[in-house]
């Protein structure tokens, strides 16, 4: 059976190389998940009307729209969250801002894993990644989305003395990421490392509409943790 009593929810990420968009509407989720190759702005409004034709729902039928702030690429970032801010100021809707990396820990949770740390190639021999913890069907945030050397994350993964689940493409990209996972403990999740996907977003939303969560589209902000794009130089021969 499906839940009809679900809010009526667009969700938006582009935080990766993927453009992804999903409709949650009358107990039914469909979604559009595509590699963009960095064509997220072609591809995203042309998603979204597609979606809501095959539902038959209009953008005045939604209740609010769920936005990945983050962390990401920067434009990617920005671009889902001022297309979120358009669409919910041109129908007068709130926005469910949400960390790109919740949508990957909850397709972890979707297979069973309960502990869940996402990890994701920052470039520059960095990662973003966070913590999460599932309890009760609900997401709690052990460590929010951080940005760090390569090496603090693997770092973190060693110190796990607990069953945890890694998502994300950090063990693909960074060998000692890898070297860290082989741990009794650790298992590289099966599922889809490569970006997020908005149908997952719906997991965290709709517990966060029911405790009203939403806020006017103006309060929503990207989730940058790194605040430069590039190292100088010197950086870079430090490095």
């Amino acid at each position: 059976m499906t839940d009809t009593k679900l809010p009526i929810l667009l969700a938006l990420d582009t935080s990766n190389q993927y453009c992804s968009v999903a409709l949650q509407a009358r107990g039914q989720v469909t979604a559009r998940h595509e590699w963009s190759e960095q064509k997220h702005s072609a591809m995203i409004l042309p998603m979204v009307r597609e979606l809501l034709a095959q539902a038959k729902v209009t953008l005045a039928d939604l209740d609010a729209i769920v936005v990945g702030v983050g962390p990401g690429g920067f434009t990617g970032v920005r671009l889902a969250v001022a297309v979120a801010q358009g669409l919910a100021f041109a129908m007068s809707k709130p926005v469910l801002a949400h960390s790109s990396l919740e949508a990957m820990a909850v397709s972890a949770f979707a297979l069973g894993h309960y502990e869940v740390i996402v990890g994701m190639d920052a470039r520059m021999q960095q990662v973003y990644w966070a913590h999460y913890q599932f309890i009760d069907g609900q997401l709690h945030t052990r460590t929010a989305p951080s940005l760090d050397d390569v090496a603090v994350f693997a770092e973190h993964i060693c110190a796990i003395n607990q069953p945890c689940a890694v998502v994300g493409n950090a063990p693909q990209v960074f060998d000692e990421v890898a070297h860290a996972c082989h741990q009794p403990n650790i298992v590289i999740a099966g599922v889809d490392h490569s970006a997020p996907h908005a149908a997952y977003f719906f997991t965290v939303a709709n517990p966060a509409w029911s405790a009203g969560r939403a806020t006017p589209p103006e309060q929503v902000q990207p989730l940058y943790v790194r605040d430069k794009v590039a190292m100088t130089i010197a950086e870079r021969e430090a490095k």
